[in-house]
């Protein structure tokens, strides 16, 4: 290589390692544990037999937006349940990097069935979101009063004046983002829930071509649906429309609201 050519490329090279050496610190460095990722909160979660609600030790309670799953939920929380799929951690990881406007500060736990990472996390910078929702008063007009009581509104509109502090109580922002390379969906709701900052990372992804993906990787995680194939966009907006329904059910819960 030439001089020109070097002088050329260097501060391009110099500015591609700052760039990425900012995006994994945004991220923190996934060290302190087995699994590599961030650290677990250390809570212990069981389902609730009566609704299939998750329960910790501190009395925080989360809804999945079904109630279909009470006695065969899954609900991966500690290092050593990640570490035990080799290419697990790395598949959590790369799902959380989607965002680094946030920092996920510390795993709740994953929902195998579903493919949720609920974690606990600050605002990096401003993100806006694509959509809020919230519960609809049932005195308002909508779709119907049942539509609004089991599913709330979606707002595609997001207002411009109070996004960038994140949401707030009663409100769930939500961000999507999809990687052709990866074909891989990751949905990021954020849900402010008595005073800790929620995130629930929907990630879904169509099975790899290549690898023995059935031994490294935890079962279910993975699609038999190609996400890069347009002709599949009935099957994406039925799981898109069941990321609303988290939304919901934690909204409800998060307000005391059956």
């Amino acid at each position: 290589m030439n001089g020109k050519k070097l002088k050329f490329y260097l501060p391009v090279l110099t500015m591609t390692l700052f760039l990425l050496s900012g995006c994994s610190s945004s991220q923190g460095i996934f060290k302190g544990n087995k699994s590599g990722l961030l650290p677990f909160s250390g809570e212990v979660w069981r389902i609730n037999s009566r609704n299939g609600n998750a329960i910790s030790t501190s009395g925080l309670e989360l809804g999945f937006g079904c109630k279909w799953m009470v006695t065969d939920t899954t609900l991966l929380q500690t290092p050593e349940q990640i570490s035990s799929y080799p290419k697990f951690a790395e598949f959590l990881k790369k799902g959380i990097r989607r965002f680094p406007e946030i920092m996920v500060d510390s795993i709740l736990f994953y929902h195998l069935e579903r493919g949720l990472l609920f974690a606990e996390y600050h605002q990096v910078k401003p993100l806006k979101p694509t959509s809020e929702i919230s519960l609809y008063n049932d005195s308002i007009p909508v779709y119907s009063k049942d539509w609004a009581r089991i599913f709330g509104i979606m707002y595609t509109c997001v207002n411009d004046n109070f996004w960038e502090k994140g949401p707030e109580e009663g409100t769930v922002f939500t961000n999507l983002r999809y990687s052709q390379k990866d074909k891989q969906f990751v949905l990021l709701q954020r849900i402010p829930y008595k005073g800790r900052n929620i995130a629930v990372f929907h990630i879904c992804s169509t099975i790899p071509r290549k690898g023995k993906w059935w031994e490294e990787y935890p079962y279910c995680i993975f699609s038999q649906t190609d996400y890069g194939n347009t002709d599949n966009i009935d099957l994406i907006s039925v799981y898109l429309n069941s990321a609303r329904t988290v939304a919901v059910d934690n909204l409800k819960l998060s307000q005391n609201k059956e």
